[in-house]
């Protein structure tokens, strides 16, 4: 199988473990818009590209598959996954398979009042959220909702844009002055965990879940966490897996207020702490090699040690 991998980023470690796995993985190829993507320059070979929504970029995306002799695209941005999704036909048609969930639930996941809603009809435990002020006013009045609160993009990414606030005004100035939708989440004053998950592509069934309780987060990743297992929340994780449809590796955080779980947010791609799952022998590029290759993987979830603790740093490269 030859990879390409879309918008690699500061995805070094990521690239590193497709390669690692060269009896299954031949050639790992990445692109970037920017020359300066440090994880270019740990692939078997390159590409600067246009930015996504540039027109022409899908062409650019197709041309590297055929010139590299691509079987597989595995997209790590947000924008790109719901790209990549709309126009799957122009890659299967060519052999070339996106891994990647459908376009419906990665709106869906993108979207944090219409993923709030969603799982609620589902009766899947979410934090109470509301869609901008006007909103929180009236469940703040019925008791629905109570300070403090988070304030954060509708469609935010990586924790930018979010904000503690603990007192109504300075409520209504941050969503009267945001330039995006803001929604209103209830604070979870409890223990936050992260949540590796892959669907398989042929079963479309989890068969891996890893859990891991996070110690320290930095600019919206996990710095530090500890690896857990609950079978309570394997039983959540596999709940909320069963209303949506994804496919391959997925990210997912998740609180624990009083004793229960509340699913916070879906991501569905690598998410940045899944570095800890590889290194405790959850092999995520094995599993999609596996399914390219056309064979179901076997459910392992659970499989790794309890209380492996992850403690991330910073590395550099001098080109």
């Amino acid at each position: 199988m030859n990879l390409l991998i879309l918008s690699c980023g500061t995805r070094n470690k990521l690239v590193r473990y497709f390669k690692q796995n060269r009896e299954l993985i031949g050639k790992v190829v990445g692109t970037d818009c920017s020359e300066h993507a440090p994880a270019l320059y740990e692939t078997d070979s390159h590409y600067i590209v246009p930015r996504m929504k540039e027109p022409g970029y899908l062409q650019v995306i197709l041309d590297i598959c055929k010139k590299e002799q691509i079987d597989a695209v595995l997209p790590l941005q947000e924008d790109e996954l719901y790209l990549i999704a709309c126009n799957r036909e122009l890659f299967t048609k060519e052999g070339i398979t996106p891994i990647i969930s459908e376009a419906e639930s990665i709106e869906l996941c993108r979207d944090k009042y219409a993923f709030f809603t969603y799982m609620r009809q589902k009766n899947i435990p979410v934090m109470m959220t509301c869609s901008g002020y006007e909103e929180f006013k009236e469940c703040h009045a019925r008791g629905e909702i109570d300070f403090p609160v988070f304030a954060k993009p509708c469609r935010g990414a990586g924790s930018v844009g979010i904000s503690k606030v603990d007192h109504q005004e300075l409520l209504e100035v941050l969503c009267k002055y945001s330039e995006e939708d803001m929604i209103i989440q209830q604070f979870a004053d409890g223990e936050e965990y992260g949540v590796d998950v892959y669907v398989d592509m042929i079963s479309h069934e989890p068969t891996a879940i890893f859990t891991k309780k996070k110690l320290r987060m930095r600019a919206g990743e996990t710095e530090k966490s500890v690896s857990v297992k609950d079978e309570k929340l394997f039983a959540l994780i596999k709940e909320t897996v069963s209303v949506l449809q994804l496919a391959g590796p997925i990210d997912m955080d998740v609180f624990c207020v009083d004793g229960k779980y509340y699913i916070s947010e879906i991501n569905p791609r690598f998410g940045g702490g899944y570095p800890h799952a590889y290194e405790c022998s959850v092999n995520f590029p094995e599993y999609i090699a596996n399914n390219i290759a056309g064979k179901e993987n076997p459910v392992t979830i659970g499989a790794y040690k309890e209380g492996a603790v992850m403690l991330k740093y910073t590395d550099l490269m001098i080109l």
